[in-house]
This record gives structure tokens, C-alpha cells and sequence, in this order.
């Protein structure tokens, strides 16, 4: 049996990062289809708030979207994983990662805050764990900034096709990302799916999917790249 291929419904850049890494640890070069089932919208507003002392970022896009809209690079970071922290670090921050999910992102934050800290929350339209408010129920001064929206995007005809066709593996990094995919896939004739995912909470929209010749969702050792990466390997392997 030929070796699946992978399907990347992450947006480009992101996908061009994880393959790059991927090539890098692995030596392999599978076949790659590039389909991105979301966009990111910047949302604009007025300028941003210059009296920060600490700035949590939960992805890439939240790193670009303040990039994108403030100079300002003194405030210390902490991220939500490695990835995240060193596109900060590449863009001039100082920052911590968490190497986890936004549950070990609060608990780094808690541990590393001061009842004098002014902590900025930089989130897309919608988060699955409001860091901001786990903040201030502890009594820290924390505001979550939204600074990018979320778009669906339809999967392409050649995606559909590889999907109805050939052995594939789909690579998912987030609860959103699941949901939008786990969307356009219900109701198509599937010939051989793997989902892979980052985590648990990535995993938890699939819950219920009865998809012919998709298998059940399997779930990276740890949230991180590294164990994306490393369980990607392997499955390309059986």
C-alpha cells in the first residue's frame, strides 16, 4: 500500500513552518496538498495600549496581529507553546513558552504575575479558555485584546478528491480548525482519513463524527510541535 498522503488545512504560513520542521527532524518528504479550511482577518481598532507589562500570546496569529499594529517589543511575552514563542522571539520579544495548552499558559502566567503587572491577552474573536478573566478572578489586573478574526474556507476540489480517493493524513492544531474541517467533511464518501491532533481539546469536535473510513482522532503525546511531528513520523510509517 502506498504511503498517504498529508493534508495541511492550517493557513500557509503556519503549514510552511510545520513542514519545514518537519523536513528538518525527519528526513521525509511526503507528499503534501495544501488546503486551509480558516483565514485570518486582522481587526482593526484604536491604537494599542503602550502600558503593558506582560503580553500572552496563544498562537502565531496573535504574535503577527500586535506585531502588525504596534512597534512595541520591551514587554516580556509568555506563549503558549514553543512555536509561538519563537515567532515572538523573531520579532524582537523576549519570551517564555509554556510548552503546553492555554490551561498551562494560565498557570505559567500565575506563577510569573504581580499584583502590579498591567497583563494583555492578545486572542483571536473566539478562545477557548479566556486568560484574561482566569487573571482577574485571581485578582491580577488582565485584558484580553482581540486583534484577529477566524474565517472558514471551503476545503478545495482537489482536497475533496484526494479525501474520496486516497489514503490521507490530516494534521489538526486546534479546536477551531477541527470544527471547520469535521464541518465540511460530514456527508462526503471518505476513503482512508487519519486525523491527527495536537490535543485533546483539538480531538473533542470530532467526538460523535460516524464518517466512513475515518478513523478515530489520534492525539500527539504532548500539545507541542515536537510530538506532532513525532507522531506524524509514525503514522506516515504503518
Amino acid at each position: 500500500m502506498s504511503e498517504p498522503s498529508l493534508l495541511m488545512i492550517r493557513p500557509p504560513a503556519q503549514t510552511d513552518d510545520f513542514l519545514t520542521a518537519f523536513r528538518g527532524s525527519t528526513g521525509k518528504t511526503p507528499k503534501v496538498l495544501v488546503s486551509p479550511v480558516l483565514r485570518i482577518v486582522p481587526s482593526e481598532g484604536p491604537a494599542l495600549p503602550t502600558d503593558g507589562t506582560l503580553l500572552l500570546f496563544t498562537s502565531v496569529n496573535g504574535v503577527a496581529a500586535w506585531a502588525a499594529r504596534s512597534s512595541q517589543r520591551d514587554i516580556p511575552a509568555l506563549c503558549v507553546g514553543e512555536n509561538t514563542a519563537q515567532a515572538a522571539r523573531t520579532l524582537g520579544f523576549a519570551a517564555q513558552s509554556a510548552d503546553g495548552t492555554g490551561a498551562d499558559l494560565l498557570k505559567l502566567a500565575l506563577d510569573r504575575v504581580t499584583p502590579v503587572d498591567k497583563i494583555y491577552y492578545i486572542s483571536g474573536e473566539e478562545a477557548a479558555l479566556d486568560l484574561a478573566a482566569g487573571l482577574r478572578a485571581q485578582g491580577f489586573q488582565a485584558q484580553r485584546l482581540v486583534l484577529y478574526a477566524q474565517r472558514q474556507v471551503d476545503l478545495t476540489d482537489e482536497a475533496r478528491a484526494a479525501l474520496a480517493q486516497n489514503s490521507v493524513i490530516v494534521p489538526v492544531f486546534s479546536p477551531k480548525t477541527a470544527a471547520y474541517f469535521k464541518a465540511q467533511i460530514e456527508g462526503l464518501s471518505l476513503f482512508d482519513c487519519h486525523i491527527l491532533c495536537i490535543s485533546a481539546a483539538a480531538a473533542a469536535p470530532f467526538a460523535g463524527l460516524k464518517q466512513p473510513s475515518t478513523r478515530a482522532p489520534v492525539i500527539a503525546d504532548s500539545p507541542t510541535r515536537a510530538a506532532m511531528i513525532t507522531t506524524l513520523d509514525r503514522l506516515l510509517g504503518l
